[in-house]
């Protein structure tokens, strides 16, 4: 994947390998990829040290970011519905994280603009 962030999901997820419900985190590939650490109400960054992936100021955007293992066995790569997650972000502000249950599978791009 390259240089990525990483967002926590708001609700937690119950992990299928262990059964304990935790709150995940997925990496994503958008704003300034620097490994920062985000939360649901936050503004991206865009002054970068390594990279950046995307462009500022589209009114909506939709990312695609992979679960990282379970917080709490570490488990991961369940496959179907436990790879991905969609981060919605409005005005470069994450709005909301969930887990992809669309059934789309990988998206060809890491990111979907989507203009008013």
């Amino acid at each position: 994947m390259g240089l990525f962030n990483r967002v926590k999901l708001p609700d937690p997820l119950t992990c299928p390998n262990c059964g304990v419900a935790g709150i995940w985190t997925a990496q994503f590939r958008f704003g300034a990829t620097d490994q920062i650490d985000y939360e649901v109400g936050q503004r991206l960054s865009w002054e970068y040290i390594w990279a950046v992936e995307g462009e500022p100021g589209h009114h909506r955007v939709l990312a695609q970011g992979i679960l990282e293992g379970c917080p709490h066995c570490g488990s991961h790569d369940f496959g179907g519905l436990w790879e991905t997650a969609v981060i919605e972000i409005v005005d470069d502000v994450i709005v909301s994280v969930v887990q992809d249950s669309s059934g789309d599978g990988w998206w060809a791009e890491d990111w979907r603009v989507f203009e008013a």
